[in-house]
């Protein structure tokens, strides 16, 4: 299977379990210059800014953050929304991690992310979405 083939069922397939945990979700439509993130989602006037990348490996490498994402997450929370994040596949699990902690880790002059450090910094995605309300709202 292609890479990119396995990248739209990953998008597909969060899209699909994020709706099962109630939120709306819509998967972006690519565009020839590409698109900021994959995905928004939305859950109690919340709203999420997603990019989803299946890893190989158990190894997720920060340069796979591509200058567009960084710019377009970056302006979305200067603009006031306080969720933006990645989702990384990793085997049959999904992770997510905040784009200002990866953001954070890059500055740090980290390169990649082995999946242990991925259990550190990020929260199974059943573990995020369960907490979401109570991490979301101030």
């Amino acid at each position: 299977m292609s890479n990119k083939k396995e990248g739209d069922d990953f998008e597909n397939e969060f899209r699909v379990l994020a709706g099962n945990y109630g939120f709306w979700a819509h998967r972006m439509n690519v565009n020839k210059n590409g698109q900021p993130a994959d995905i928004i989602l939305c859950k109690n006037n919340i709203p999420v800014l997603v990019d989803c990348k299946d890893c190989e490996n158990k190894v997720f490498k920060l340069s796979r953050i591509e200058d567009n994402q960084e710019y377009a997450m970056t302006k979305w929370i200067q603009l006031g929304n306080k969720c933006a994040l990645f989702a990384l596949k990793i085997n049959n699990e999904i992770w997510v991690i905040s784009f200002p902690m990866l953001m954070k880790l890059k500055q740090l002059g980290y390169k990649q992310l082995n999946y242990t450090q991925i259990n550190e910094v990020g929260y199974t995605f059943e573990k995020w979405a369960g907490d979401f309300c109570a991490c979301h709202s101030q």
